[in-house]
């Protein structure tokens, strides 16, 4: 890090600590939950992701404990190490003024501060993205044909791959980075890229043994989750939705400029080196998925990968626009405070309420992050009464995974609920015979278990046999649980609705059916 200005470095250092202390105090989200209770239940592989995350959290909260710190403390350490890591890019391929703006650039964009704090698949995906990138381009600028950073650049996209999928795209982009150079197409005849395809094919094996054994269900969710299932035929609106999210999570001024360095960069892929790698890294990610959004629009963090190399680009195209230093000026400032005010909003939006907006949570998309330790506590209290009023404990059904596993975090361990073991969660999500989540292969309410040895004849038997469950949904409009529910419990009724409270204003509304005398559907 000597090489990096004391005043960008002390910048990075003084923003890391903040984003410690704010994701030590800000609550937990439903996805992080539920990535939580993937850690407490190890696996090799999962429904729709690799072990990367589930390991991750494991060993965090296994040192700092099952809070707030402990699921999120990698994230502020990945976006340092991020920043680091596209300073030496930049400055190797270009300059330090270049890779300095750069890391600003990265460091003011909303949904890199976001991914910054909270944790999920994002902050790692990004963090081996860049590795990946780093190390190819070392690997590239080194005379020895098996130097350890072509090992490196491909354990990367392996480990990079049992965090999220996409990673897999990073095998083109590494041929399209050689092949855009005719200096480095000499390169398909020595062993290094053959190292990096090797070594990153490690990466398949936990998934691939997990999938054989589980019907190759991962394949079905991301068919469906690119919306490659069925025929949904062209809808440019879509895509135009699908920019209009992208301008509102990198903002206006700093996405524009990302999108023309990402159209002037291709245009001079075979020209320079520098800009045909970067490129290579990118426009086969954002092209995918912009391409995908034609059908059904997709995530807007699914094409951050490939404009984090971009942002390089863009410092570097920024750095010799031709235009009158006072016109420059003022668009530099638009561009800071703009993704700098943004940030703050993403990052907390009561910031604007305690402005004075008057933003309805309903209309706030960031309300599925919030209240969710209140919602457990009101879910608990409705758990001991229905508990206490029928004398027997109780099983929690959430009408989905993210309801189910934002209480779980928060609830407490005593409660009164039907559990037969730790393996089984706290909260259900509905059974379905085919896979939904990953609740879906973590013990059941319709499980059956043998009080003893399967050989000794004994009958296998259900623990929620005959009892009561809560269905909890935040479905306030819901009249009845939906069909399987009403299939499996001989009656239900309506026991509590709840406005679960934010600054004077309704967050989410829990509505809780009681469901009477559980009986499995048969096989």
């Amino acid at each position: 890090m000597k090489d990096i200005p004391r005043t960008l470095l002390i910048g990075l250092l003084a923003l890391t600590v903040l984003r410690l202390v704010l994701a030590a105090t800000a609550e937990v989200s439903a996805d992080e939950a539920y990535y939580t209770m993937w850690s407490e239940r190890p696996d090799i592989s999962y429904y729709s992701k690799g072990p990367g995350v589930a390991s991750s959290l494991w060993v965090t909260t296994g040192i700092f404990g099952k809070n707030a710190l402990g699921v999120r403390i990698l994230a502020p350490l990945l976006a340092l190490g991020s920043s680091l890591i596209i300073f030496r890019l930049g400055r190797s391929m270009f300059d330090p003024l270049t890779a300095a703006w750069a890391v600003v650039l990265l460091n003011i964009t909303p949904i890199f501060n976001a991914g910054s704090v909270v944790f999920t698949i994002d902050p790692l995906s990004i963090f081996f993205w860049l590795g990946t990138m780093l190390a190819l381009w070392i690997a590239l600028h080194r005379t020895n044909p098996w130097h350890p950073a072509w090992f490196i650049a491909g354990a990367s996209i392996a480990i990079g791959f049992i965090c999220k999928y996409t990673a897999a795209i990073q095998l083109l982009s590494v041929g399209l980075a050689l092949a855009a150079c005719p200096r480095w197409r000499s390169q398909f005849t020595r062993p290094g890229p053959y190292i990096i395809l090797l070594v990153a094919l490690l990466g398949t094996i936990p998934v691939l043994i997990w999938n054989a054994q589980h019907d190759w269900i991962t394949v079905t969710h991301l068919k469906e989750r690119g919306s490659l299932d069925e025929s949904r035929g062209i809808h440019p609106t879509q895509l135009l939705e699908y920019l209009g999210v992208h301008l509102g999570v990198y903002s206006p001024f700093i996405f524009v400029g990302l999108m023309a360095a990402l159209i002037a960069g291709t245009r001079r892929f075979f020209k320079k080196r520098e800009e045909a790698f970067l490129i290579a890294f990118s426009l086969p990610i954002i092209g995918l998925y912009f391409a995908l959004s034609l059908r059904e629009m997709g995530e807007a963090n699914w094409t951050s990968p490939g404009f984090v190399g971009i942002a390089i680009l863009l410092a570097h195209y920024w750095h010799h626009t031709r235009m009158p230093g006072p016109r420059k000026a003022l668009f530099r400032h638009l561009t800071v405070w703009s993704a700098v005010i943004l940030s703050a909003i993403m990052l907390h939006t009561d910031n604007l309420r305690r402005l004075g907006a008057d933003w309805p949570y309903p209309k706030d998309p960031s309300k599925r992050l919030l209240g969710w330790r209140e919602t457990a506590n009101t879910v608990e209290q409705i758990t001991k009464v229905a508990a206490r009023d029928l004398g027997e404990d109780v099983f929690l059904i959430g009408n989905k995974y993210q309801t189910a596993a934002g209480l779980a975090f928060y609830m407490s361990e005593d409660l009164p609920i039907i559990r037969p073991t730790k393996r089984f969660p706290p909260v259900h999500s509905i059974e379905s015979p085919i896979p939904a989540n990953q609740f879906s292969f973590w013990p059941r309410y319709d499980s059956k278990i043998f009080d003893g040895s399967p050989a000794s004849g004994e009958t296998a038997t259900s623990p929620f046999l005959g009892k009561t469950a809560l269905y909890i949904t935040d479905e306030p409009d819901r009249q009845r649980p939906p069909t399987t529910i009403r299939e499996t419990f001989r009656q239900y009724e309506v026991t509590a609705i709840v406005d679960i409270m934010r600054r004077g204003q309704v967050l989410r509304t829990i509505k809780v059916f009681a469901c009477f005398d559980y009986k499995p559907l048969p096989l």
